[in-house]
Parts: C-alpha cells; sequence; structure tokens
C-alpha cells in the first residue's frame, strides 16, 4: 500500500480546505445578499410581496454555483449539482423540519398543498421530458426559465387576490424580523426628534440619514454579489480537483457532495422552523428551492449545453427528483409523523450510498 507523500496530501488538503471555505462564503453572502435587497427594498417603498417572491425559497447560492460550473465548461457539476440538491432539500432539509416538529402528527394549510401539487406539477414536466429525450438545447431551456417567469407572476397574482398567502421569508426570517424592529425604532426616534426639534434643519438632516442608509445597503448589496458570484467560481473549481482526487465523476460529486453543501442553510431553516412550529416555513422553504431549482437553475443549464440528455447518465437522479416529489405532496396532503422525517433521513442515506457504490461513474 504506497504510503501518502506531503505532495499528495496537500494537493488535497487544498482543494478540501478551498471547498468548504467556500461553502462557508457562498451561505454568507448569500444571507447579506438577501438582506440587503430587503432593506433596499423597504426604504425605496418596493412591493413587501415581491421581495418575498425573490427570497423566499430562493436558491441564488445554487444559481451562482451552476453559472460558475458552467463557465468553467462543466455543466454535468452543473445538473448533478441541481438534480441533488432537489432530493436533497426533500429528503435531507425538509426530513428534519418534520423529525423535530412540536406535535407528534402535524397537518397543512391549503396553501401548503397547491404549492406542493405545483412542485410536483412541474417535477412530472421535467421527468416527462427527459423520458423522451427532449430536455435538451435552447428551446426548453428558454421554456424552463419562462416557467420560472410564470411562476413568480402567478404566486404574485393568486396573492393580490388572496387565494394564497404570501410565502414567508424563511432564507432571512430573523434578519428581516431584526431589520424590521431596529426600522421601527429608527422611526420612532426620527419622529421623537422631528417633534422634538422641529428647525429649518431637520427635513435636511433626515434626508440626509435616509440616503446615507441608503447609499450603505447599496454598498452591501453589491458587496454580497461579487463575493457570490467569487465564492461560486472557487467552489465549483475546487470541486473539479476533489472529484478528481476521490476519481469519482461530476455527476456524482454534484449529486452529493456539493448539493449537501449548498443546501445546508435550507437545513438550519427547516430545524429551526419546525421546532419552533412554523410548519409553512418549512414547506414555502422546500418546495420554493425546488421550483427554483428545477426552472431557472435547470433552464440556465439546459439552455448552456446541448448534449446534457444523451444516455442514461442521470436517469437515476431523475427517478430520485421525481419519486421525492410525489412523496411529498403527499405527505403534505394527508400530514406528517415524526417518523416519517425518519424515514426520509434513511432514504437520503440510501440515495448518498447509491451514488457512491451503484451509481459511481
Amino acid at each position: 500500500m504506497p504510503v501518502p507523500t506531503p505532495s499528495s496530501i496537500d494537493s488535497l488538503l487544498f482543494p478540501l480546505s478551498t471547498f468548504l471555505l467556500s461553502i462557508y462564503t457562498l451561505s454568507t453572502s448569500t444571507d447579506a445578499f438577501i438582506s440587503s435587497t430587503s432593506a433596499l427594498a423597504h426604504r425605496l417603498k418596493i412591493s413587501e410581496t415581491l421581495i418575498a417572491l425573490l427570497t423566499a425559497g430562493a436558491e441564488w447560492e445554487e444559481l451562482a454555483v451552476v453559472i460558475s460550473a458552467l463557465a468553467q465548461h462543466r455543466p454535468h457539476l452543473a445538473l448533478g449539482n441541481v438534480l441533488g440538491s432537489c432530493v436533497a432539500n426533500i429528503l435531507g432539509a425538509f426530513s428534519l423540519g418534520v423529525l423535530v416538529q412540536r406535535e407528534a402528527f402535524v397537518t397543512y394549510d391549503a396553501s401548503a398543498r397547491i404549492y406542493a401539487v405545483v412542485l410536483f406539477g412541474v417535477t412530472t414536466g421535467v421527468a416527462v421530458l427527459w423520458g423522451f429525450g427532449q430536455l435538451e438545447g435552447r428551446v426548453y431551456g428558454a421554456l424552463l426559465i419562462a416557467l420560472f417567469v410564470g411562476y413568480l407572476v402567478g404566486i404574485g397574482w393568486s396573492i393580490y387576490r388572496g387565494v394564497l398567502d404570501a410565502p414567508q421569508d424563511s432564507d432571512v426570517d430573523s434578519d428581516d424580523e431584526n431589520s424590521t424592529s431596529e426600522g421601527s425604532d429608527v422611526a420612532q426616534d426620527e419622529t421623537l426628534h422631528d417633534e422634538t426639534r422641529a428647525d429649518e434643519s431637520t427635513p435636511l438632516v433626515g434626508r440626509r440619514r435616509n440616503s446615507v442608509s441608503t447609499l450603505v445597503h447599496l454598498v452591501k448589496l453589491l458587496v454580497a454579489l461579487v463575493a457570490l458570484s467569487i465564492s461560486g467560481y472557487v467552489l465549483a473549481h475546487s470541486a473539479k480537483s476533489l472529484a478528481a482526487a476521490f476519481n469519482i465523476s461530476d455527476t456524482v460529486f454534484g449529486a452529493t457532495v456539493l448539493s449537501l453543501g449548498t443546501t445546508l442553510p435550507e437545513k438550519f431553516v427547516a430545524v429551526i422552523s419546525g421546532s419552533r412550529g412554523h410548519t409553512g416555513i418549512v414547506v414555502a422553504n422546500t418546495v420554493g428551492s425546488n421550483i427554483f431549482l428545477l426552472t431557472l437553475c435547470l433552464g440556465v443549464t439546459v439552455l448552456s449545453s446541448n448534449d446534457l440528455a444523451e444516455g442514461s447518465t442521470y436517469t437515476h437522479e431523475i427517478v430520485w427528483t421525481w419519486t421525492t416529489s410525489a412523496f411529498l405532496m403527499v405527505m403534505i396532503i394527508i400530514g406528517t409523523h415524526r417518523l416519517v422525517g425518519l424515514a426520509m433521513l434513511l432514504a437520503y442515506a440510501a440515495f448518498l450510498g447509491l451514488e457512491f457504490t451503484l451509481y459511481r461513474k
């Protein structure tokens, strides 16, 4: 058995370190990007519903990884990450929310059921296109992106008509609460200041303070966007080195290790929301994330490559994605028990095991 040399250990530790560091940077920059966007929306008086649609369940970090992988001509890593993240969101994140839920058995409202049915419809459409070998080329990539735009428009219209509840800002729930409370405190202080010192300089001071705060949030937004892009590029590049070091394909690595790392924020959200009894947040986070992945992220991936659907490279991942989506829909319709969460976690462990053994290419 060959003894590892310092150079071989260094060649493994360096990409591993950059991989883990880029995951942390990706998560942090995503939170900063979303919170800054929400803060700017409040200050500029943009619709909060629109901001909720852009932040609740939106996998912006996944999109950054997909674009970075495609920029490095690695579409198989991008597609493997998209499909693996869909499975991880249901079997890895939603299951944790169910496992720590306050009550032994939980039922869901009409909005959650509608969300689940919509996700199952989207997943079925993708699986059917894949089965007929049509999930390739610019036409279907553009169709998926258009479907994402239609999803946003449809949800917004339903909220406007009162059909559905607005999706909760699951990714930055605590941040938004803090920013809202801080905003209300500032507003009260400014009102008190105006009442006690109403002179000629008061409007100028208030206007200047607001403009400075808006500029600060705008700078934070731009910095977060740059950090998001850089961390996505580094993550995709280090994934290539790790996949080569462990002698596994981009498909398997993207569907397992990469998707497991990039969905860590969803898992934290599911645990916190489930333990506090906010089951609606768990559903909105899971369903919204998968719709985002299967429309916008998958559309961008398909749009950039013409040979992703050749052969049966991703058949196993497609089957797992469709099966877990169907199971999620049934569970949301009939309700979930804590034991269901445990069973889903065991199923996710089986998925990872199969990817590294039977499905390994």
